[in-house]
């Protein structure tokens, strides 16, 4: 295992984040195969997914928001069903892969990764087996049950196994836009902290329902991936070969997030 990437699914881009679950089956297949192109060409290369909530799994979090700890069950069943269906595309194309929750592998503190149980995770990934967390909620023992983005476990975990000395290779944020786009919707192509300080209004609206921040947040997160030397790729994953030529450093359509 040399090469590990961390790559999520954005909600927006395998489901219909306007209607009830409604999986986008297309682009499901179009990611899950590039990831066996990528695999195939370099069998060091390695893979952890993360599976965004989307159209499955805001509705209910948005309906329970003010008491998630009633709606947990309900909440965690819709996750898991687009977090299904993921799977299924890739044991379906030849490579194994298996669900995973984040609450049963990690623990957290006032929102802090502060445990995780990556000795499994790791003994999945030299068995050459895909795991693909969804996103979820979590007993946070100073918060209570909280709602766990994959914009934030998915940099947690990567910075916890790059602190672990395993070999994080790069992360990628797959969604349903070019990058991150300015008020013009032109990709920005590189983005920065003193970027974000001198233009704070590039975020556009999320579309659908979202209750984990949208690009915003995702942005805020990715930045502390720069401060251990993990690069960061939000891209477009509708594009075609656009999650493949990210993974192979080829010319992508997309944004670098650095310090």
């Amino acid at each position: 295992m040399k090469d590990i990437f961390l790559i999520k699914f954005g909600g927006s881009l395998i489901s219909d984040k306007n209607k009830i679950n409604i999986p986008k089956l297309d682009n499901i297949r179009l990611l899950t195969d590039q990831i066996r192109k990528a695999s195939a060409e370099n069998p060091d290369r390695t893979f952890i997914v993360a599976t965004g909530a989307g159209g499955f799994g805001h509705p209910e979090a948005k309906k329970y928001r003010h008491n998630l700890l009633e709606g947990r069950s309900l909440i965690k069943a819709a996750v898991k069903k687009l977090n299904r269906i993921v799977v299924e595309s890739f044991t379906g194309i030849g490579l194994e892969a298996i669900s995973m929750e984040p609450d049963r592998v990690s623990k957290y503190s006032r929102g802090i990764l502060k445990e995780l149980s990556y000795e499994y995770v790791v003994k999945v990934l030299n068995k050459k087996i895909i795991p693909v967390f969804h996103a979820d909620l979590v007993d946070d023992e100073s918060f209570g049950i909280s709602i766990l983005s994959m914009d934030k476990f998915i940099i947690d975990l990567a910075i916890y196994l790059k602190k672990k000395k395993f070999p994080v290779t790069k992360v990628i944020f797959a969604g349903s836009t070019p990058g991150v786009t300015d008020s013009s919707g032109n990709t920005i192509l590189r983005l920065t902290n003193n970027i974000l300080k001198e233009n704070n209004k590039i975020f556009f609206k999320t579309a659908g329902i979202d209750v984990s921040g949208g690009m915003a947040y995702k942005v805020k997160e990715s930045l502390r991936l720069s401060k251990v030397k993990i690069p960061v790729i939000i891209i477009n994953g509708a594009e075609e070969d656009n999650l493949y030529k990210s993974i192979i450093g080829a010319n992508f359509t997309g944004t670098i997030v650095e310090e």
